[in-house]
């Protein structure tokens, strides 16, 4: 309603916070540096938006799996995670503009017999349980090997127990930018089409979302 989509606007600006969900694990979105600081471009973006809306931000760190039914429970206000409005999202939860466009890549390791993402069927993959990521790499055939996150993922292909991870370019740039020297590379080939990342919020706070938009 209305009333209620009001109220959640005018109840941050009066707790003179917004509560953020984000994993905090996630290079280059949001991250903790060597001294431990939350950094990354999503928890910047985070920080812009208080700003516009006159409040502080307040982050609060979970695993991908977990991290928008945090929404649901209230645990806080907002998701920004490089979060997809999917259209099955979108029957449950509202999204702000989109801040972000990127494209689904696959890693593997070095010496992996595979060379493009055509190939992928009947090998394995590790990836988050509810990530998009999956969705892509079971519709090419691939078998999953569940994990909680990018760097497990990653950990996963370099010690064999994983044939390959699909994850966002962006993620993928940063990694070979911190390690040069990995042993892994990308698979030529189209994943699928790429797609924007926004702000997730629980549907129907209009309000919130316009503010934010704006911002």
């Amino acid at each position: 309603s209305t009333a209620s989509s009001t109220n959640k606007l005018e109840a941050i600006k009066s707790a003179g916070k917004i509560r953020v969900g984000l994993e905090g694990t996630y290079r280059p979105f949001s991250f903790h540096d060597s001294n431990g600081t939350l950094v990354g471009f999503e928890k910047e973006i985070a920080d812009l938006v208080a700003k516009d809306l006159g409040v502080t931000a307040e982050f609060i760190e979970t695993p991908w799996d977990s991290l928008i039914a945090g929404v649901d429970a209230d645990r806080y206000d907002i998701v920004i995670n490089n979060v997809s409005a999917t259209d099955e999202r979108k029957q449950k939860y509202d999204f702000s503009v989109p801040y972000l466009y990127s494209e689904p890549k696959v890693a593997v390791k070095k010496d992996s017999s595979l060379q493009n993402v055509s190939e992928i069927s009947g090998h394995s993959s590790a990836q988050s349980e509810t990530s998009n990521f999956r969705k892509m790499v079971e519709a090419k055939g691939a078998s999953i090997v569940v994990v909680s996150g990018f760097d497990e993922a990653i950990e996963q292909v370099l010690s064999g127990r994983a044939e390959m991870t699909a994850n966002d370019s962006v993620s993928f740039a940063e990694y070979f930018k911190e390690h040069p020297d990995a042993n892994l590379r990308l698979l030529s080939g189209d994943l699928g089409t790429g797609s924007n990342s926004s702000i997730l919020m629980a549907k129907g706070q209009d309000a919130l979302r316009n503010a934010i938009d704006e911002s």
